[in-house]
This record gives C-alpha cells, structure tokens and sequence, in this order.
C-alpha cells in the first residue's frame, strides 16, 4: 500500500513537471529536438506509473474474498396433506344462569355487584320476607290442628267411635294442611336469590329497593371452569363429517383448535360438544359449540371473539411442505429457493412451483425432492455459489 502511494506522488511531480517544461522550453531557444526528448521521456514516466497505480487497484480488489456466513437450513421432507378450515365466533361460558326471585317482593339487600366472583350456595340479594315468614307461621298452626284432628279420629276409629268417612276427611284435611305448609317454608326460603354454582357476576338488574315480580332476571351468573366457542359451520363443510350418534362421538385429537382474538399468539385445543341437528333456515349453517379448556389465571371471559380451526388430514396425500420464510421472489412473480450443497458448502438457486399456502408455510408442486437441503434464514441477501455453514441451534 505505502509503495501504491509513492507512485501515485511520483506521477503527480511528473505531470508537474511536464508542464514546466513546456513551459521553459518555449522562453528558452533549445532546438525542437531537444524538446520532443524531453516530453518524450516525461510522457513515458506518466503511463507507466499509470499501469502501477492500475496494477495495485487490481491486487486490492482481487484480495477481498467473500466470507463464509451461518443460515438456518432445513431437509425438505414429506408431510400428509392438510387442510385449514376457520369459522368465526364467539366465546360463552359453557354454564350460565339468569337468576330470578320465584316470589314477588321489594329487594332489601343486595350483597354483590357486577363483576363480583362468587361461590357456590353463596346469598346473592334479599327481597322482604316479613309476609312470607307470617303465611308460613300460619300454616304451622294449621298444620299442628291438623295432625292433632287426624289423631283424635284415628283413635276413635279403632274404638268405632266415628264412621270412616270421617277419618278419610280428617286425613284429606292433614295432607292439605302438611302442603300449605311445604308451600309457605318453600316461599320462604325463596326470599333469597342463592348462587347454584361457583362463577361471576356478570350483570345485575335491580337496585336497592326495587320492586321485583316473580321470575323477573335479576342477575347473570357466568362460570369460569370451562369455556365454550359457539360457530356457524357452512353446510357444505358439514357434509364433509361423518355421520354420529353423539357429540361424543367426534374425535378430533390435535385436529380441532380455538383462537382468541384476544391472544392471538395463543392455541387452546378443543372437543365439539354440542351441533344442531338441522341447518338455519335464512344462513345454511349448522351451530356447533367447541368446548375448551384455558390454564389458570388466563383473563378469559364470556363475548370474547375468536375462531374455531379444523385441520383436515388426509394421510393418503403426502406433499413437501416448507416454511414461508425460504421462499425468495423472482420479478416475474415465480419463486425459488437456495439449494444446499454439503460437498462443497455452497447455495445455488433453485425454481420451484408453490401450491397451497397457509401462515407459516408453503406446499411445493414441483422443483424439490425428498431429502433436499435448503437455506430458511437471510435467503434475501445470498447469491449464486455464497458460501455458507449451517447455524448452530
């Protein structure tokens, strides 16, 4: 490099000089022969300290070699055919309750709010039992007249003292007073609107107090143990199933998934457990509900929306299926690949004929073979004969 440098000076002072010699010969009276040497010499100096100069550019440029550099490569192998179905829904709890008072009555206590998470058996609200609690007070007396009556005829009886019609009546008359009185405790305990299972308070109707009928919604109580995706299958897709007994029946291990739009990163499995049995008249659609479990302390709630995704296997069709991410674009929209040779550490382009795409990967029609090694990672910056290494993991 520094021996570069000193023709590059070398040739400028020629130049220099050169030009001061024109200079200095046309003041002087030298012969024109004499003049012509000199350029001549000068001129000689020039072009070869040029060639020099050319010479070290060259064995610069020939010393840069390209550097071997490590990508993600992958053995092309075949994978049965797949088909990706998705149908839009939304989640629900798989149980839910609109709770009602079965008496009428002015609410006095109401011990949750909205979003409150309860227990089972817990109070939920209170409506004034004062009248309930005076029927049923009266019917106990009637009731404790009632078996004294029965007793007293059921002895006479046996000393045939009265007819037996008239123990019939005294015991038509028991069981009557012993159903007012079944009816009066019921009413009640009915006074208290209890949860019948563990779950969440997800609205509340009424306020302090309201005056409410019987079987008026007062609340919604959703459970949290398990989740359900309620979707619409199109009929022709429903013509693809076979044909079962149950909901039981349907076994779609590893085949059917529930995505959240929530947590889209996120696949929790699923189980059908409910379809109807004919399809909606105005949509063509079957409603099919898939159960799904979610891990604990995972913010789920009932309205959330999402999808159901069925992959379909057929085993008897086996493709190469690649990923999305090794597929390099041509400007006349065909595609390829860089092909890996171990031998001599080298990628060369491949063309390939792509089908189905789904989102992570690409089916391949044609181009590549079983046992094939391609490159899946920085396939935007190779060329033809780039050096490479496989990546460690």
């Amino acid at each position: 490099m520094f021996f570069c440098i000193r023709i590059a000076q070398m040739t400028s002072y020629a130049y220099k000089f050169r030009q001061v010699g024109f200079v200095t010969s046309a003041l002087q009276s030298e012969d024109s022969m004499s003049i012509f040497e000199k350029n001549h010499k000068v001129t000689f100096l020039i072009f070869g300290a040029v060639l020099l100069l050319v010479g070290c550019e060259q064995s610069q440029i020939d010393t840069k070699e390209t550097v071997s550099r490590p990508v993600k490569l992958l053995q092309v192998e075949q994978t049965p055919s797949t088909s990706t179905y998705r149908y839009p829904g939304s989640v629900s709890s798989v149980k839910e309750a609109v709770l009602a008072f079965e008496v009428p009555g002015k609410v006095i206590k109401l011990h949750v709010k909205e979003g409150d998470f309860v227990k089972q058996d817990t109070v939920l609200a209170e409506i004034d039992d004062r009248d309930y609690q005076a029927q049923l007070d009266s019917a106990k007396s009637d009731l404790i007249v009632a078996k004294s009556d029965f007793q007293r005829y059921e002895k006479a009886l046996k000393a045939d003292a009265v007819t037996p019609q008239a123990f019939q009546q005294a015991k038509r008359n028991l069981e009557v007073a012993q159903a007012a009185f079944n009816q009066a405790d019921k009413a009640l305990t009915e006074t208290k609107l209890i949860a019948p299972f563990a779950g969440r308070v997800v609205t509340r109707e009424i306020d302090f107090f309201a005056t409410v009928h019987a079987k008026q919604p007062i609340m919604q109580l959703h459970s949290e143990s398990a989740y359900e995706m309620v979707v619409s299958v199109p009929e022709s897709d429903w013509a693809q199933g076979e044909r079962v007994n149950s909901a039981a029946d349907i076994k779609l291990d590893n085949q059917l998934f529930v995505t959240l739009t929530a947590f889209p990163d996120k696949r929790f499995e699923g189980k059908i457990t409910e379809f109807s049995g004919q399809a909606d008249a105005a949509t063509r659609t079957y409603k099919v509900k898939v159960a799904f479990s979610v891990p604990d302390k995972t913010p789920i709630s009932s309205g959330m929306t999402g999808h159901a995704i069925y992959l379909s296997s057929n085993e008897s069709t086996n493709i190469l299926s690649i990923p999305l991410d090794a597929i390099v674009g041509n400007s006349d929209n065909s595609a390829f690949v860089w092909l890996y040779d171990p031998i001599n550490g080298q990628v060369t382009k491949k063309s390939i004929t792509i089908g189905n795409i789904t989102e992570q990967t690409v089916n391949v029609l044609s181009g590549l073979k079983v046992g094939d090694v391609i490159a899946v990672s920085g396939v935007h910056s190779l060329y033809d004969g780039y050096p490479v290494y496989p990546m460690k993991d």
